[in-house]
């Protein structure tokens, strides 16, 4: 009875196209044997037989392993690629950073303090008790103090500090 193996791993299969390989395996090896062979028979006769065999080969094998080599799915310029990204390009250090929640709340606290600050001071123009952001004197523009007048009108005895 003949036996077939049956991946588990449905994204390891690959189409053969031919002879067995995948369409980048077949212009991988054609790639590496046009620059094998067009260097073996131009440096034949200048530098004789064996060293243009050895050219053929050295460079044919950088073809084939880039269409051969593939490590956790995936290829090997694509290895090359991360490896000068994280090397190279991007910086070694890599702080370590939390979103801290609390510190965000008392930032928040903090800049609201400095707004009610810069409201409250007096205007040095008119001299009067008005607000420092400008000299309007129509409480309707500020939308900070709109909210505690209505919460005044409203009847609430806290007036300004109701949120």
């Amino acid at each position: 009875m003949a036996y077939v193996t049956i991946t588990k791993d449905l994204t390891e299969v690959k189409d053969k196209v031919a002879f067995g390989m995948t369409k980048r395996q077949i212009i991988c090896f054609s790639l590496a044997g046009v620059t094998g062979v067009g260097a073996y028979f131009l440096l034949r006769q200048p530098l004789g037989n064996d060293i243009a065999l050895l050219m053929l080969i050295a460079l044919a094998a950088p073809f084939m392993l880039f269409g051969l080599y593939e490590k956790n799915g995936q290829p090997l310029e694509k290895i090359l690629k991360n490896i000068i990204r994280v090397r190279l390009i991007v910086p070694a250090a890599r702080p370590y950073r939390t979103q801290n929640r609390f510190a965000a709340l008392e930032r928040q606290e903090r800049y609201e303090k400095e707004v009610e600050q810069l409201v409250s001071i007096p205007n040095k123009t008119t001299g009067k008790n008005s607000r420092g952001l400008g000299t309007s004197g129509d409480p309707s523009r500020h939308q900070a103090d709109t909210c505690g007048q209505k919460a005044g009108r409203k009847g609430n005895p806290q007036g300004k500090k109701r949120r």
